[in-house]
């Protein structure tokens, strides 16, 4: 069997799972086909072309070198069709059944002992619709790889998309690789130390923490693109700036419904950073890092959220994803892997102490893709969720189509109507708000 080594940060992964907080990454991805597809038609060409993705036949290994470690190895019971599976609704289930498959799917951990990957297609959505669920483990991959796996599911288009490779790590002379080691180890000093000053008192007191075992919920609504370039272009600053603003009120809007968005009440959110083309050393399933950004749900004034964002997400581009409290996957990264094995899943329970929500955004490719000639319709990442954690948020922006998914065990937040309608009345606040003056 051929292996190859995780790095630390996949280690880390596989050491956070746990049977009430699964680290698999998820997608909910809808196609429109042009006559009435079958469930087998779709698993039998899902399970053909995942069939021919060498890392989709891979399980991990425990290593000896280094301590701790694991490695991807050729699994030799590998049977493709034991990770794809077709499901039917029945007539007049609606979207909210659809809801609730999807999020019993997410809720259940990948086998381990196996490669870590499920696709589940599923039949007898409105319109004569299908959708393809998909779940990743986290050591397998990050976003980015993620979406880069996802194509080569396509037709042919989407399977001739260019997918970013990792870079094998060229020969270097010792003195390069002293300077190189001493650049990292101040870099993990300066990292650790910003962490460290970030962290808040175990008694510090978050509104979306939750000590709550109720399972966690996947509701996806959708937002015209248009409709956010128009509030960009009229406020300024990046389409991702305004979308984090309006996950920013539509958390306030929960928040004031539960009498918990004081003044000055902030969300600490983690958003990923994708380093790939940045790490010289190319591999390991994961390359981010991330920022940390305070959310201003206790700000009651729309167009002042925004701008709140956009001058925290400003600071942290200034500072890089390389530095700073955010900086936790890299930082991960470099703690050896039999640290991983003994400390990470109890500092995975004490994320809350560092940040309160992750809130990614997942980059596609604008171009048109199909599967099995079917047009894809919408992508709605699913976020894991950290132990204590209330909610993670997913975006993604497809062909005119803003993507919006929350992953949360708070009821009153987990209704799709209620999302569309938190996010819509936030677009309208800022549609109509007073256009930025600068300098104000």
């Amino acid at each position: 069997m051929t292996a190859h080594q995780l790095s630390p940060l996949d280690v880390a992964f596989l050491c956070l799972e746990d049977g009430r907080n699964p680290m698999h990454l998820g997608a909910v991805a809808t196609f429109s086909p042009h006559q009435p597809v079958h469930p087998a038609r779709i698993v039998a060409l899902l399970c053909e072309r995942a069939q021919e993705i060498s890392q989709l036949r891979k399980r991990t290994r425990a290593s000896w070198l280094p301590p701790g470690g694991a490695s991807w190895v050729d699994d030799p019971r590998f049977a493709v069709e034991d990770h794809v599976t077709g499901h039917h609704l029945r007539p007049h289930g609606g979207e909210d059944r659809f809801a609730e498959l999807v999020s019993a799917l997410m809720a259940q951990p990948l086998d381990l002992g196996r490669p870590p990957w499920e696709l589940h297609v599923v039949t007898g959505l409105a319109g004569g619709r299908f959708a393809v669920v998909v779940k990743l483990h986290h050591a397998l991959c990050d976003g980015t790889k993620a979406v880069g796996l996802g194509l080569r599911l396509l037709d042919d288009l989407g399977r001739d998309v260019p997918v970013a490779r990792e870079s094998e790590p060229g020969p270097v002379g010792l003195a390069t690789t002293v300077v190189d080691s001493l650049r990292e180890l101040a870099s993990t000093a300066t990292i650790a130390s910003a962490v460290l000053r970030s962290a808040r008192t175990p008694g510090t007191r978050s509104p979306v923490l939750t000590r709550s075992a109720r399972p966690r919920q996947v509701v996806m609504a959708r937002l015209g693109l248009d409709e956010v370039q128009r509030v960009r272009k009229r406020h300024g600053g990046t389409v991702n700036d305004v979308l984090l603003a309006l996950v920013t009120g539509a958390l306030r809007q929960w928040l004031v419904a539960h009498d918990s968005a004081g003044e000055g009440a902030t969300v600490r959110a983690l958003i990923p950073v994708s380093r790939r083309g940045r790490d010289p050393r190319g591999g390991g399933g994961n390359q981010i890092s991330g920022f940390l950004c305070d959310l201003p749900v206790g700000e009651p004034d729309a167009r002042r959220r925004l701008r709140a964002v956009r001058a925290d997400m400003d600071r942290n581009k200034a500072v890089g994803p390389d530095r700073g409290a955010g900086a936790l996957p890299l930082l991960a990264d470099r703690i050896p892997a039999a640290v991983h094995r003994l400390a990470t899943p109890l500092a995975g329970r004490c994320a809350p102490l560092l940040f309160d929500a992750l809130v990614t955004s997942v980059h596609l490719p604008a171009l048109p893709l199909r599967m099995d000639g079917a047009d894809l319709r919408e992508v709605y990442p699913v976020a894991p969720v950290a132990a204590g954690h209330a909610v993670g948020v997913a975006l993604s922006v497809y062909r005119g189509g803003v993507h919006v998914c929350l992953h949360t065990n708070q009821p009153w937040m987990s209704g799709s109507r209620w999302l569309l309608g938190a996010l819509r009345r936030e677009l309208a606040a800022l549609d109509h708000a007073e256009a930025r003056v600068d300098g104000a």
